[in-house]
């Protein structure tokens, strides 16, 4: 009688562990992150002539993230063959896509866009703002809703003034201002901030958000990189940090590294 009543707890132990690994299973998505500045796919190291979106499709692919936050993306201009440029990474990749225009340039446009193996529900583009008489290229932030495993992950890419601190800070402060309605999401956006971590705008953005990663991972210049200024942020909320990487083995395609994360999504 014994043995019987040790191998029926003996089993009811075991289903019940099968039941808490089964629910531990379902509680977590993983999710892996890219922010990539591709230089409209013009490699640094050959002429301006040469656009090579075969390589930064490759690069993307390797990392096999779902969601991908792109800067400096031509869109029909004449310096890149007339080509959609971001149309032409997602058929590539299989991947939906949202290109954002930022200036026209060439007949066509520049801007950024984000490319994700779910399905986008929605995405916005923000202005951010200049100060007058200070010289600056238009920039913008995009936001878009993707909807993962039935779970909505709101994606952001945006890329910062690269010519004044105070623009540079003015726009970190605006991305926080357009952010802050998604206080109660799980929220991850990525992008070429063009300051260093010491500087003002980043130090603003991270009272708010959580960088991922490590602040010496430095993303440029390609060959023997001696700054990081592109970054991937994130909300802690259902959103749990695993770790982070610079690509340095993909030097080649454009005169920055990307950056990845990879994060576990809590349902």
């Amino acid at each position: 009688m014994a043995r019987f009543n040790f191998i029926v707890v003996l089993a009811g132990v075991f289903l019940l562990s099968c039941s808490q690994s089964r629910k531990l299973a379902a509680t977590y998505t993983p999710l892996t992150v890219l922010s990539y500045n591709i230089h409209h796919a013009n490699p640094p190291s050959r002429s301006k002539d040469v656009i090579d979106l075969d390589t930064i499709a490759a690069t993307i692919k390797a990392t096999n993230a779902e969601l991908v936050a792109i800067q400096e993306l031509d869109s029909m201009t004449i310096r890149s063959n007339r080509v959609f440029q971001l149309k032409v990474l997602a058929d590539k990749l299989g991947m939906n896509y949202h290109f954002e225009r930022t200036i026209p340039h060439e007949g066509g446009a520049y801007g950024i866009g984000i490319l994700s193996k779910y399905p986008i529900a929605e995405a916005t583009g923000y202005q951010l703002p200049a100060i007058a008489g200070i010289p600056t290229e238009p920039r913008k932030l995009l936001v878009a809703k993707v909807i993962m495993n039935g779970l909505p992950v709101y994606f952001g890419c945006t890329h910062i003034d690269f010519k004044n601190k105070e623009v540079k800070k003015l726009q970190a402060a605006e991305v926080v201002k357009v952010l802050s309605k998604l206080k109660k999401q799980r929220l991850v956006f990525g992008g070429d901030f063009n300051a260093v971590p010491e500087e003002e705008s980043i130090q603003y953005l991270m009272q708010y958000y959580t960088n991922a990663g490590s602040l010496n991972g430095f993303t440029i210049p390609v060959e023997k990189p001696k700054k990081k200024i592109d970054y991937i942020f994130y909300q802690q909320h259902k959103l749990s940090f695993k770790k982070d990487s610079v690509l340095t083995a993909h030097s080649y395609g454009s005169d920055h590294l990307p950056v990845m994360a990879t994060f576990n999504i809590v349902n």
